[in-house]
């Protein structure tokens, strides 16, 4: 299957610069990773093992999705920093470092990193710290089919786990979109403690009381449904909210969290529609589509797993939602992500709950 995807990818683009690799972890990775390199020659590969693979057809909790990017006026370099958990901002900068070193001054940046390791923001500062604003940052997480054991990276270099695999790719404009669909409801609350991922107290109270004072009756047992429909959301200065996923409760009513929550944050439990979500993926590809000078020649989508788990079958509406705004013929690939990397404006973040949508073409508008 993987043989056939980087075939299939190579026939259609010829010799590459840059392979993008996806795959799913009922796979042996090292087998995977060294079947496409043979048919990919000497491009420069990135990729990761995601919680499925999104294609034009819809989601494939089990697959390999393999995207070649050619052309003479292609430019790309990529970087494997392992040791993620120990120093997240050491590993971003060292990443950055890598990829400054080829010369490359401008591009996009593609960030994949271990999913299931904490503070993936200080990862994503120091990256940024070191690359600044020339380039245009997107990506993901890597992770699982919800096991929350072990997930894989990996270049050309090679493949590991809790890492951060990265590529920069110059010579397309690509422009890049992101949005989720959530809006907040009831009055406003303060994330007054916190320990890593686990939110302590709301508002002084612990976080299960405060979300029972907002949307009443909730049995322990049903949070991990009720948090699905109702994350964290905490406003920019532009008014967009960045999602904070809630994963359990704990014995003593604290939350566990995808993503660590700053103490002081100030932010809403948020709601949705299907409606509402999957409209919103059809408007970021309709704005990062009229940007783009046509036709478009790819199109990458990194889409939270906790979307796909809340809308079940609806989940391919939104897909066909995006098929018909950037057309039938513009290849697509995706993943599944545990955290997804875009920006609103400049800087990139680390989001849950929300749809990256990033598009390369001949020329931005």
């Amino acid at each position: 299957q993987h043989a056939e995807a980087a075939t299939q990818a190579v026939e259609s683009s010829g010799p590459p610069q840059l392979t993008i690799l996806f795959t799913t972890d009922a796979y042996n990775q090292n087998q995977v990773l060294e079947a496409v390199r043979k048919l990919v020659g000497d491009s420069r590969l990135v990729g990761f093992c995601g919680g499925g693979i999104i294609t034009q057809d819809g989601v494939f909790p089990q697959g390999v999705g393999v995207c070649t990017m050619a052309g003479k006026e292609l430019a790309a370099v990529t970087a494997l920093q392992r040791g993620l958990s120990k120093n997240p901002r050491e590993a971003g900068e060292k990443a950055g470092e890598a990829l400054l070193a080829s010369g490359l001054k401008k591009g996009t940046v593609i960030v994949l990193p271990d999913g299931f390791q904490s503070n993936l923001s200080e990862m994503l500062r120091g990256l940024y710290h070191t690359m600044g604003p020339a380039f245009t940052y997107v990506g993901g997480g890597a992770g699982d089919n919800l096991k929350f054991f072990k997930t894989y990276q990996f270049t050309e270099q090679g493949i590991d786990s809790d890492a951060l695999a990265v590529a920069l790719l110059d010579g397309v404009p690509v422009i890049s979109g992101l949005g989720h669909g959530w809006q907040p409801m009831g009055e406003p609350l303060v994330i007054t403690k916190t320990k890593h991922k686990t939110v302590e107290e709301i508002d002084g109270v612990p976080p299960f009381q405060a979300y029972l004072k907002r949307l009443g009756h909730i049995e322990e047992g049903q949070f991990a449904q009720v948090g699905m429909k109702h994350p964290l959301g905490f406003p920019d200065i532009s008014g967009n909210y960045l999602i904070r996923d809630p994963l359990t409760v704990n014995g003593n009513q604290s939350i566990h969290f995808v993503t660590e929550i700053p103490r002081n944050a100030v932010g809403n439990i948020m709601d949705c529609s299907m409606e509402e979500l999957i409209g919103t993926a059809a408007a970021i590809a309709k704005k990062v589509v009229s940007g783009m000078h046509h036709p478009v020649h790819f199109v990458l989508l990194f889409d939270c797993i906790s979307r796909f788990l809340l809308m079940g079958a609806r989940f391919n509406d939104e897909i066909r939602a995006i098929r018909e705004v950037i057309g039938p013929d513009t290849p697509l690939l995706g993943a599944l992500t545990f955290g997804e990397v875009g920006s609103y404006l400049d800087i990139p973040l680390l989001h849950n709950k929300t749809t990256v949508i990033a598009m390369g073409g001949d020329r931005i508008l």
